[in-house]
């Protein structure tokens, strides 16, 4: 019994150091540029486990998601470790190693199904030779897979680590029956907490009792909670993505979700090319929708084809599908439409890698068929050589994953590689172009825009030749790009907060408050916009007025630097110095490094 328990233990611990052996380089990263800031560094509401950050976290946006409990994992890192990147790393790390041990109960459950039952494994045999059978396969797979990297590396995709966590502790409780169903459904609600795309959960579970063909739990009945919370959290979750989801048609969503699914199919099975940025340019009707239509089409054919013989097929390929499908609409990101996001294949990628997994075990049982291969592993089913191959997979996605994980070490080289991945990539390029300007290489930004108008012109190229301009002091050139922004999209605020911004520092008060209005009036949640109208009658005296601006600012980000600086201005003018102190006090905590203290009376 105690060596059976070690080999219980054994597993785990070792998919552990796989998993730091991959992503164990992001512990030395630092937060990234993206969402970190707005989610962790600078957001107060993960600032400790108190009352009023739980009440927050669990009232609000994040400020799309409904998220609250990745909130509460990361209050706990901030309770743990501070703000500091390592502890929300190795959170990370950890959770990805804990979702790989549990990728492997989860298909060992699979395997005593009627329908996969893989006869010839012995209980002691699994555990000393896990890389010889579809769970070890599967969770090694996908410990080390480099489509994870963005999930794992990236603090902002814990969510989606999180709710995997969730998810499939949902899943490996519901198959252990008896009281064993109540703990599911607490799991189902966690998962759910962490973030919405968890509501396929009940779909996923009718597949189980499919697969596993248990006639006894075969009924919609005992699936009637978890579709009550996965209602209840998809009516939140629109609510959230109200605006998103309504900006793109039916038949777009459609075909780009075609275009999706072969993207996510092709980096699992040739993990090269990743990037933050998968772009979606016109027209959706290209060779590469034509392709992932083949590749769909080819996959519905062979499920179909294999449905009886081989049902661990079908349920992979479901698998894959129904989880992905609460990505298609999320498709649409400010100014860009993106055909693909990696973190987003996270968990649907288990049903493709349990594919793999069975069909390896099927080639295993053919080559035993062959006498020298027979007489040399002594007749035995299984022997260690099966692993040769698997082991030889997991050391090349193994170094794929690190090399992935170096990508973020710095903004620059995070974006540099999405530009080197796709070259006419306009997120890429703005966004690289707007760290170079940032870090004092001006020219080197504005020559990644230049190199990029072959390809296209576009409104982020102009907002940020903009900025450049803005940088450099050249006031008139940048008020042009940003006309000409405003021009190839009159309904985007940007361009007009910014010339706002501009002809306040020259001194155009009156001008600047005409500019920022008409770019509170494109998007009344455009915080910045009344942080500067606020600015502003602050200096004339009109406090009414800039009350009436920061009391919305803060209803929108209660962790925005600017409206505490400049509410904390106001109440001092009101003479309400003991409540001024509360917002300097946040205004310090969010960015300490700044020079705030000058305010200060």
């Amino acid at each position: 019994m105690q060596l059976h328990r070690i080999r219980y233990l054994a597993v785990p611990g070792l998919l552990l150091v796989i998993v730091f052996l991959g992503f164990g380089h992001s512990l030395f990263q630092d937060f990234a540029p993206i969402d970190d800031t707005l989610l962790v560094r600078e957001n107060l509401a993960i600032r400790g486990l108190t009352l009023e950050n739980l009440r927050y976290v669990f009232t609000h946006f994040d400020p799309e998601l409904y998220i609250p409990l990745t909130f509460v994992s990361f209050q706990i890192n901030y309770v743990l470790g501070g703000l500091s990147p390592f502890g929300f790393h190795l959170g990370n790390v950890l959770l990805h190693a804990a979702n790989t041990s549990l990728v492997f109960l989860f298909v060992s459950q699979l395997m005593n199904a009627k329908s996969i039952k893989d006869k010839e494994k012995s209980h002691l045999s699994f555990l000393l030779y896990p890389f010889c059978f579809p769970a070890g396969i599967a969770a090694l797979l996908f410990a080390v897979h480099p489509l994870h990297t963005e999930a794992v590396v990236w603090i902002a995709g814990r969510k989606d680590l999180l709710f995997t966590f969730f998810y499939l502790l949902t899943i490996v409780t519901y198959l252990r029956r008896g009281k064993w169903y109540w703990v599911s459904i607490v799991f189902a609600l966690c998962a759910l907490l962490s973030k919405a795309t968890a509501m396929t959960l009940p779909v996923i579970l009718i597949l189980l009792d499919w697969v596993l063909d248990d006639e006894r739990r075969m009924s919609i009945k005992n699936k009637i909670p978890f579709f009550l919370l996965s209602i209840v959290f998809a009516f939140i979750a629109l609510s959230g993505k109200e605006r998103i989801v309504g900006s793109t048609s039916i038949l777009d969503t459609g075909l780009v979700a075609i275009r999706s699914i072969g993207h996510y199919l092709w980096q699992i099975f040739i993990p090269v090319g990743f990037s933050v940025f998968y772009q979606q340019r016109d027209p959706i009707l290209n060779v590469y929708f034509v392709v992932s239509l083949l590749f769909l089409a080819s996959l519905i054919a062979l499920t179909w084809y294999f449905r009886n013989r081989k049902p661990w097929i079908a349920f992979g390929v479901l698998f894959y599908l129904i989880t992905l499908s609460p990505t298609f609409f999320n498709f649409h990101k400010g100014l860009i439409s993106f055909y693909a996001v990696d973190r987003y294949a996270y968990l649907p990628s288990i049903g493709i890698i349990f594919i793999a997994a069975m069909a390896w075990r099927d080639v295993q049982k053919r080559i035993f068929h062959f006498p020298a291969f027979a007489k040399a592993t002594a007749g035995r089913q299984f022997s260690i050589f099966n692993s040769i191959p698997v082991v030889l997979i997991a050391l090349i996605l193994l170094f794929v994953s690190r090399h992935q994980t170096k990508v973020w070490d710095t903004p620059e080289s995070l974006y540099a590689h999405s530009v080197s991945v796709d070259l006419a990539s306009v997120p890429a390029r703005a966004t690289l172009a707007s760290v170079l300007r940032q870090t004092g290489h001006p020219v080197e930004a504005f020559n990644v825009l230049k190199e990029g108008l072959p390809y296209g012109d576009d409104v982020s190229y102009r907002l940020e030749a903009g900025n450049i301009y803005a940088s450099n002091g050249q006031i008139a050139d940048a008020i042009t790009e940003f006309t000409k922004a405003s021009q190839m999209k009159p309904d985007l605020p940007e361009p007009i907060f910014s010339i706002g911004n501009l002809e306040d520092q020259r001194g155009n008060s009156d001008l600047a408050l005409e500019y920022y209005r008409k770019a509170l009036a494109l998007d009344p949640s455009y915080v910045g916009a009344r942080v500067r109208i606020a600015d502003i009658h602050i200096d004339r005296g009109e406090l009414a007025e800039a009350e009436e601006q920061l009391i919305q600012a803060l209803r929108w980000n209660e962790s925005s630097f600017g409206a505490n600086v400049q509410m904390y201005r106001l109440r001092m003018a009101q003479g309400r110095g003991e409540e001024a102190e509360v917002y300097l006090e946040k205004a310090k905590a969010l960015r300490p490094g700044e020079a705030i203290n000058s305010l200060a009376p």
